[in-house]
């Protein structure tokens, strides 16, 4: 806790950085090829690691980003760094080096089944060693000048956002123009998300649009559509003439045709038949029946019709014949009901021959034939009627659907004509915010350039086939693409943006530049320690301080080579 507050204060406090470098490395156990025990001293500006090939130059470059940020130089952080040639249970890196304020630390990471850290003999979690580095990635491409080039277009272009200024939302307003400052119409605070929702307004817009387009082609088809005509009923006079006809008929004549009129007679016949001979004749005999059995009771010894014993009891006499009377005068009272029908079933029946007989008459029959036509003609004249009715409902119904239609259509047009407008000025609003954007890379990338000679960095350019500009993130050196490039013309370049990094991020690491030996003329950076690796072969590993002692190792391995391959020929030629 001490640790932290002191760091948190000292970076409140110091304001004037100076570069960060190694001093030393101490007792190196473990780690890929190196020997247990390796140490090594660093120069403050430059220094050398000579050797020949696989003898642990990158290695040894290497040890500075694990042991401080836990990751290789290629950013991996679960890469495999124990030695694979031997059983190893701890690896562990004991490092000097010298913080962008000038202060000395002893770090030390353990790795074994956990990881252990300390500061200046301090505990320490990794979060609180990013004081130092900031961001692994920008520490790594500020460190190892090879790793930029290994990342994707989109990860080098967030990389560099990362580094750049921030421009406020006024001063990048202002490099707008007058119309498109207008048309935006304030400062955009947040630019992705401003952009974000432009998108989903044109999204939402644009479905509106084809909604709006689909009822526009439905409502056109029913505008389309034919009404029809109006038709008029001509016959009014006509018919309420004949209905006025046919009422005073109706009310002077029986409605009933001939045949009508045969049917119920016949009908009223059969019911008479039916009650003078066989109902009134059933009745007949059950009352004869009935009346024998009173007849019996009131003989002198009467008897039980169904047992046919004398009936001594006088009340149970009384009672039975009590009973039979009542069954006499019950059959008496259905045979008067019967005769009354009868009497009446006769006098209708005479009533209705008598109409029949009229009926049977010429002028009768004249006049049912004339009813009869007055009715097929009012029954025609009023289906007439209803038929043109319905269709001018029809009609009706149509005219108004059109009518509708019509009014949609246009209520249609003005809506896609503003969403017309406004979809345009979304699209310029988005479209002058993406133009915004890549003037503020613009204006980043101008600070950028102060930091490269021969380096340029295109974060823009035009779509050939929209004619948009684009983001973009394209290395060039003197004008060539990177990926274009020779060896030791990349390698050049990777420097370039190695001190871009460390000087725009104010983390100011050493640079580990591996394989120097393809670039014959690098750029020493100024105000940065510089760790530089060179193949020389026949030259075991060392570590060196001064370039002439560099240039002695690579005469000697010159001559040596030249030595070798001379007595070789000789040899051949004999």
């Amino acid at each position: 806790m001490i640790l932290m507050i002191y760091l948190i204060w000292n970076n409140q406090h110091r304001k004037d950085k100076e570069k960060m470098y190694i001093k030393q490395i101490n007792n190196v156990v473990g780690y890929k090829g190196l020997l247990d025990g390796f140490c090594a001293e660093f120069d403050e500006n430059t220094t050398y690691i000579v050797g020949e090939n696989f003898q642990g130059k990158s290695t040894i470059g290497s040890l500075f980003s694990w042991c401080l940020t836990g990751n290789s130089l290629l950013g991996k952080e679960k890469e495999q760094v124990a030695n694979d040639s031997k059983k190893v249970s701890n690896v562990i890196v004991d490092m000097i080096f010298v913080d962008n304020y000038g202060i000395e630390h002893r770090l030390v990471r353990n790795k074994g089944k956990e990881i252990q850290l300390t500061l200046d003999d301090k505990p320490i979690e990794q979060g609180m060693l990013a004081q130092f580095y900031k961001d692994a990635d920008i520490f790594l491409v500020a460190h190892n000048p090879y790793y930029f080039s290994s990342l994707e277009p989109k990860e080098q272009k967030e990389l560099l956002r990362k580094i750049v200024p921030a421009i406020d939302s006024k001063t990048a307003y202002d490099l707008l123009n007058q119309e498109e400052q207008e048309i935006i119409g304030q400062p955009i605070e947040y630019l992705g998300s401003y952009i974000d929702n432009k998108n989903t307004e044109i999204n939402e817009l644009q479905k509106e649009y084809n909604q709006n387009l689909g009822q526009l082609q439905a409502y056109q088809s029913l505008a389309l559509q034919q009404e029809g005509e109006f038709l008029t009923f001509d016959k009014e006079k006509e018919l309420a003439e004949l209905q006025e006809k046919d009422k005073v008929l109706s009310a002077n004549f029986v409605s009933f045709s001939i045949d009508e009129m045969k049917s119920k007679i016949a009908k009223i016949q059969e019911k008479l038949d039916d009650i003078l001979k066989k109902e009134l004749v059933e009745i007949k005999e059950l009352y004869n029946r009935e009346n024998k059995k009173l007849e019996g009771l009131n003989a002198e010894k009467p008897k039980c019709q169904y047992c046919k014993q004398e009936i001594k009891d006088s009340e149970a006499l009384q009672r039975m014949k009590k009973f039979q009377q009542k069954e006499l005068a019950r059959l008496q009272e259905k045979a008067d009901e019967l005769k009354e029908e009868a009497t009446m079933l006769a006098r209708e029946k005479e009533s209705k021959q008598r109409l029949l007989e009229k009926l049977n008459t010429k002028d009768m029959q004249q006049l049912e034939k004339e009813k009869q036509e007055i009715k097929t003609r009012i029954d025609l004249l009023q289906e007439e009627q209803k038929d043109i009715v319905l269709k001018n409902q029809e009609v009706q119904i149509k005219r108004e659907q059109v009518k509708e239609a019509k009014n949609s259509i246009e209520l249609l047009k003005q809506a896609q004509e503003e969403i017309t407008k406004e979809l345009e000025k979304v699209s310029k609003q988005k479209k002058i915010a993406n133009k915004l954007k890549i003037l503020i890379i613009e204006k980043q990338s101008e600070i950028i350039k102060q930091y490269l000679d021969k380096v340029s960095i295109q974060f823009s350019k035009v779509n050939k086939s929209t004619g948009e500009i684009i983001e973009c993130c394209n290395i060039q050196y003197e004008g060539r693409d990177y990926k274009k490039l020779s060896k030791s013309q990349q390698a050049r370049a990777s420097l370039e943006i190695s001190n871009v990094f460390n000087n725009l991020s104010g983390i100011k690491a050493p640079i580990f530049f591996d394989d120097a030996e393809s670039c014959t003329d690098f750029i020493e950076l100024a105000n940065t320690q510089m760790v530089v690796s060179l193949v020389i072969k026949y030259n075991s590993l060392e570590i060196l301080y001064d370039y002439s002692d560099v240039l002695s190792r690579k005469k000697k391995s010159v001559e040596r080579e030249i030595k070798e391959k001379s007595s070789l020929f000789i040899e051949q030629a004999a």
